[in-house]
């Protein structure tokens, strides 16, 4: 089984948690080191990042009284409710007036289910790559080409995650939630190495609505 269709099965499982739970207006699943898995399609990249950093802090705190397991925070506008499922975490915002005992029941029955289904047809378990944030140069000149440029140092890292197979393609997603995919090699120039950029040429700067200096997420992928 892909990370693609991995993740098709958990997008599909928390709009079925919504189709159940009308009160559900966003939620997702995310790793331990803050990769998210899957998510809502609408959901504001900015308010995963505050949640994340929120709850990458909490974890910290939690750490010295054995780790966390649940979470529900009441607040005048809605609740925040998250839950540890297996090896991930499934973070669920509702309205103010949610049952939140009745989320909880249907939380613990559907995503412990799908995840385990889906570990009876992928046995191996899937490597999620997290995304890695660089910041933006240009490449231009007459052999730009349409290629992105990345320290050859993290090609080599994100290879050996990939069980020593070629990164030829990345991920690459602005802060305002634009993404695209292109091929990537590593950086010609010797003097832009080891400074955590990854050269763009303007069309895909284009495409993403970014600029020079500007900081991008950045996931390989291989084939």
């Amino acid at each position: 089984m892909s990370e693609e269709v991995y993740v098709t099965a958990l997008n599909n499982t928390l709009t079925e948690i919504k189709n159940i739970s009308p009160d559900v207006k966003h939620s997702f699943i995310f790793t331990d080191d803050g990769t998210i898995v899957a998510r809502d399609e609408d959901i504001e990249n900015i308010s995963l990042k505050k949640t994340m950093h929120f709850f990458q802090h909490l974890v910290e705190k939690a750490d010295s009284i054995g780790g966390l397991k649940a979470l529900a925070i009441n607040g005048e506008k809605g609740k925040l409710y998250i839950s540890r499922v297996n090896d991930m975490y499934l973070a669920v915002t509702t309205s103010a007036n949610a049952d939140v005992t009745y989320l909880q029941s249907i939380v613990n029955v559907i995503v412990p289910t799908i995840l385990k289904l889906l570990k009876t047809v992928a046995p191996t378990p899937l490597k999620f790559m997290p995304s890695q944030q660089f910041v933006v140069d240009n490449i231009t000149g007459l052999f730009a080409g349409d290629n992105a440029q990345i320290d050859q140092e993290r090609l080599v890292e994100w290879s050996n995650l990939f069980d020593e197979k070629n990164v030829n393609e990345v991920e690459v997603e602005s802060f305002r939630g634009k993404k695209t995919t292109c091929g990537v090699k590593k950086i010609s120039d010797q003097k832009l190495q080891g400074k955590g950029l990854i050269l763009l040429p303007e069309k895909t700067c284009r495409i993403l609505e970014i600029k020079k200096g500007d900081f991008v997420k950045v996931k390989p992928r291989s084939s």
